[in-house]
């Protein structure tokens, strides 16, 4: 009698959810450890991991559906926290930040077949749950009863912690959530309500002035430029000291002449686009995070002292990761993105795209203009971001390498339309953070590569790039920061110097975990 019951106990679809249910348990309960900012609780992550085992209860219909799509999330959620030590708020805000192009060609960086893979991988799943499934009330009722109670938990929790949270948009009320909801499901609530949001706070002009400016006069900079980049490394460029390749020959070019200033030893103050970029353009830093939605950033200041101001861009923005810096580009006398003000202008994430409308707004006949320019630069994936051109011109480089000669091409282009179109004018070059080479960048203990930045000022007499050597740090270091105040004495705002000096006293950087460090003690293993 025993013996022929232990084929009915053992049979596949027992199978089938013992192993998905223990593999997913693991995987929970190895996320919880490596979660930023969450409450761990063994309970809860016990309580959660029943998840599993009660999807794949629900029958033939749902649980093929369901199940797939959870184990897959928690495997790519393994993946982010075994390859970055932490899986972060900034790390999910930068994944479903990520444009449809951006994440196949990110996907595609690690074989041209993997997508296609991973909708196979997809689809065998649910073929296989279909097979191996049946409805199961008893384990649904077990399972249902220990994840309803951990919601439950959470969900009372993150509404008592935060009341005044529960009327805020849907990524807010999910990212409170996910504190007290450690693992896979937390995470998955996150990225769920991150999805769902649409946190896209209008341009309303601000009142408020930030304390660090004391007064102003008539610009000193007829016409201003801040270029932008992304991703790029300052170790790989030539100009500060690379000898593999050359990467950067037109501006090595003329910086041999004296026409622009390397600013050396510099670095970004936070190692991901959506914070390192408002803090170049705004009151945004790493010690006051409210700046960015409270005060006046740089475009509304231009635009009150007389300049007409531009914002011309391939990144987005919209969406949680990338409004920070989308928020303040629509402050703009004009402004156009891929996915903004772009019916006629055909702007699309190639650099490239830039050009005729850079062309064009130069030559706008008003007599003092800002210009912010924010391109795509060196994203993942490399192989993207080059052309032919950079291929030929560097052939046995790497796709990184051949990405920074095309970004030296692209401001070599603009610097010749601004020579023709505006004549009387200053450009400064800041990259909004470095990279680790084929890893990217937002990495917890990922190091120093991902804040190590170039900087390059073009500027007739010289008067900013002495000024952005006065301006180092204790530690001899020129932190982004600066950058805004270099832009704000162009724009003619004097500026309270005991601000200047607390910044050279305290060089902090926020970095990928949501936390403030001083630059010299970031998280290493």
């Amino acid at each position: 009698m025993f013996r022929n019951a232990w084929p009915n106990i053992l049979n596949k679809k027992i199978l089938f959810i013992i192993c998905v249910s223990i593999i997913f348990g693991f995987i929970n309960f190895y996320v919880a450890r490596h979660d930023a900012d969450v409450m761990n609780s063994v309970s809860k992550e016990f309580l959660l991991s029943l998840l599993m085992p009660l999807l794949a209860s629900l029958g033939c219909f749902l649980s093929p559906i369901f199940v797939p799509i959870l184990l897959l999330f928690a495997l790519f959620d393994f993946y982010l926290a075994y390859k970055y030590g932490l899986v972060t708020r900034s790390m999910l805000q930068a994944i479903m930040g990520t444009n449809t192009h951006q994440a196949i060609s990110m996907v595609s960086s690690v074989s041209v077949l993997m997508p296609v893979v991973l909708l196979l991988v997809l689809v065998g799943m649910m073929v296989f749950t279909w097979k191996c499934v049946r409805f199961r009330p008893v384990v649904l009722l077990v399972a249902g009863a220990g994840v309803t109670v951990a919601l439950h938990a959470g969900w009372k929790h993150s509404h008592g912690s935060n009341v005044e949270r529960q009327n805020s948009n849907v990524a807010e009320m999910a990212a409170n959530l996910r504190f007290f909801l450690p693992g896979v499901v937390g995470d998955f609530v996150y990225m769920t309500g991150l999805g769902m949001s649409d946190d896209n706070r209008p341009a309303i002009p601000h009142t408020l002035i930030d304390p660090a400016i004391t007064g102003k006069a008539e610009g000193k900079r007829k016409n201003i430029i801040l270029v932008i980049g992304e991703a790029a490394f300052a170790d790989r460029h030539t100009t500060y000291g690379y000898t593999a390749q050359n990467t950067t020959p037109d501006m090595k070019a003329m910086a041999d002449e004296g026409r622009i200033c390397i600013i050396r030893q510099a670095h970004s103050s936070a190692n991901m686009t959506r914070a390192a970029v408002p803090m170049l353009v705004s009151f945004y830093d790493p010690d006051h995070q409210g700046a960015l939605y409270a005060e006046k950033n740089l475009v509304e200041l231009a635009r009150d002292n007389g300049y007409r101001t531009f914002w011309i861009a391939s990144q987005p923005g919209r969406g949680e990761y990338s409004r920070t810096f989308g928020y303040v580009s629509e402050f703009s006398d004009y402004v156009t993105r891929q996915d903004y003000n772009n019916a006629t202008n055909h702007v699309n994430w190639r650099d490239e795209s830039l050009l005729p409308v850079i062309k064009e707004k130069f030559a706008d006949p008003v007599s003092q203009k800002f210009f912010v320019i924010h391109l795509m630069g060196s994203h993942e994936s490399y192989s993207d971001d080059r052309t032919e051109e950079d291929i030929r011109a560097l052939p046995n480089a790497d796709p990184y390498d051949q990405s920074l000669h095309r970004t030296d091409r692209i401001l070599q282009q603009i610097i010749t339309m601004a020579d023709k179109e505006l004549g009387d004018y200053t450009l400064v070059y800041i990259s909004d953070h470095g990279e680790i080479v084929g890893e990217g960048h937002g990495i917890q203990y990922g190091g120093y590569d991902q804040y190590k930045v170039p900087v390059y000022i073009l500027d007739k007499d010289k008067h900013y790039c002495n000024m952005a050597e006065v301006m180092r740090n204790n530690d001899k270091y020129y932190t982004a920061l600066m950058t805004k105040y270099l832009i704000l004495d162009m724009l003619g705002y004097d500026i309270d110097q005991d601000y200047i000096k607390r910044i050279q006293d305290n060089d902090r950087v926020l970095h990928s975990d949501g936390k403030v460090y001083d630059y010299k003690s970031i998280p290493r293993r």
